[in-house]
């Protein structure tokens, strides 16, 4: 079971990250069993992804049925979730840093909740057209690259490995959303 202690030492080492201090680390559980804790960070989530879900469900001109729409966008939510950590846990092998796998999943995972909560507010505000078209379009675009610097160096730090080598696997991340969204999208 997540403590609170442990989630927001958690959530604290992950600010620190984003302020570019390599010793955000030191706040994250990296065993195994904080390994799997760190999948609560999607449960933190989840409740503001729902939200953002709603709302788009609402602003849909031609909306498929609700079950199909929250149904569809839930398994996307999980895929995402799973997909990039079995993804990585093959490639981590591969550029010989399996010992660093779980150290690198459990800031990746703590991460996101500072992702979303910077994303989600965006989306939304994008979402119930609050904001002109042309801003959030701006906005989202600059979200989405201090998002990639985010993780990039994330990457960088907990795998240690080489900028270049960082900057591919934050591709591999990104693509593999894409593809999973665009599934998704496809089949509604």
């Amino acid at each position: 079971m997540l403590s609170l202690r442990e989630a927001t030492g958690s959530l604290y080492g992950a600010y620190r990250l984003a302020r570019f201090d390599a010793g955000g680390m030191a706040f994250f559980d990296t065993s195994v069993d904080g390994f799997w804790r760190s999948f609560y960070a999607a449960a933190m989530v989840a409740p503001f992804y729902a939200v953002l879900l709603a709302l788009r469900y609402s602003l849909e001109i031609d909306p498929p049925h609700p079950m199909r729409f929250f149904l569809l966008y839930a398994d996307a939510y999980v895929i995402s979730w799973l997909a990039f950590p079995v993804v990585m846990a093959g490639l981590s092998g591969i550029i010989g840093r399996q010992p660093q796998f779980t150290r690198y999943i459990v800031a990746y995972n703590w991460a996101a909740v500072l992702q979303n909560a910077l994303y989600l507010p965006l989306a939304m505000l994008q979402a119930s057209e609050s904001l002109p078209r042309d801003a959030g379009n701006l906005f989202g675009l600059i979200v989405l690259v201090a998002v990639l610097v985010y993780i990039w160096f994330i990457t960088r730090t907990a795998l240690v490995v080489a900028a270049t080598t960082a900057a591919g696997i934050v591709a591999v991340d990104f693509f593999l959303t894409l593809i999973i969204h665009g599934f998704i999208e496809g089949r509604l």
